[in-house]
């Protein structure tokens, strides 16, 4: 592709994300760190915790990207200072991404958290609740799971911590951005997993990105979007190539698609988690698919793994 064009269509690519190509920074390799706190899905003999992951921005673990069964006490494992926690983002409420979130909510208030936590997730469709019905459903005053707890949902009521519940509700293809503060940002995008509404997530700081696919077929290319020239892609890996189960297919990436967008993305980093035991085994034949459409780094995710955003 001539230069000019391609400047234009990475040009193109960066607008869609609310980026201008004018001010984007050079990324310096630590100033962001993911943590993988799970990297299993949800199976109960695979010996990891179900999806987690902690985005560290100068040294802070300051975002929490879905926080499934295990993960909490891994988060605790980490040594991250809970008190520096600004936001937890939700991918959807499968079991597997979201069933440690109570014990977080518990946890909070001893370790003197004091602030607003930023809570956000995808809209109800179906019988899968939005991040406002979860959230009800577990601290509601009258018939939360966990109604006790119902002081830190409800923002009338004087208490320790607030959580700020917010619903993404992404058109296609359209990508949602937040400013968490004058330096970091939160973007999130609708992806395709069956039924179940999910969104693909992107934080940025100081020239980084990190982008997390969350679960998703990826059909309708949403995610190839998001992800454009991010530093670090986070891609599920719960289905193999040809996978021989048909659910698989229909919720998760083959190894060629994750390839495909890591490739035409020009994504610095690929890591490959929410690994299940169908994957076990077979990470030479996935790597070998990948390979096809990108040549750079791939790693495959283990828990409490810390991954440098920037840099080789």
């Amino acid at each position: 592709m001539p230069t000019l064009m391609r400047l234009v269509h990475i040009s193109i690519a960066l607008c869609a994300l609310g980026v201008s190509p004018r001010t984007l920074a050079v990324c310096q390799p630590g100033k962001l760190m993911v943590q993988v706190l799970g990297s299993g899905g949800p199976e109960l003999n695979d010996q990891r915790a179900s999806t987690s992951y902690l985005v560290w921005v100068d040294q802070k673990a300051r975002i929490l990207v879905d926080f499934g069964s295990g993960a909490v006490l891994n988060y605790e494992k980490s040594g991250a200072n809970p008190v520096e926690l600004d936001a937890v983002l939700f991918s959807h409420f499968h079991v597997d991404h979201s069933a440690d979130f109570p014990a977080l909510v518990k946890g909070l208030p001893f370790a003197g958290y004091d602030k607003e936590l930023r809570v956000f997730g995808p809209t109800k469709r179906g019988v899968f609740p939005g991040v406002k019905e979860f959230t009800h459903a577990l601290f509601n005053r009258e018939t939360g799971a966990y109604a006790y707890l119902a002081d830190y949902a409800d923002p009338d009521v004087s208490s320790q911590f607030k959580m700020e519940i917010e619903e993404v509700a992404g058109k296609d293809k359209e990508v949602k951005r937040y400013a968490l503060d004058d330096g970091l940002v939160v973007k999130a995008i609708s992806v395709l997993h069956g039924p179940v509404p999910s969104l693909a997530w992107r934080v940025e700081s100081q020239g980084c990105s990190v982008t997390f696919s969350g679960d998703t077929s990826n059909t309708d290319q949403a995610l190839d979007i998001l992800a454009q020239s991010t530093d670090v892609l986070v891609a599920h890996h719960a289905a193999r190539e040809n996978d021989p189960d048909d659910i698989a297919r229909l919720l998760h990436m083959m190894p060629t698609e994750i390839g495909r967008i890591a490739g035409t993305a020009k994504v610095g980093k690929l890591v490959l988690s929410h690994r299940m035991k169908r994957t076990f085994g077979h990470e030479m034949e996935s790597a070998a698919a990948i390979r096809k459409n990108y040549a750079g780094t791939i790693l495959f995710a283990n828990d409490m793994q810390k991954i440098i955003v920037g840099g080789k």
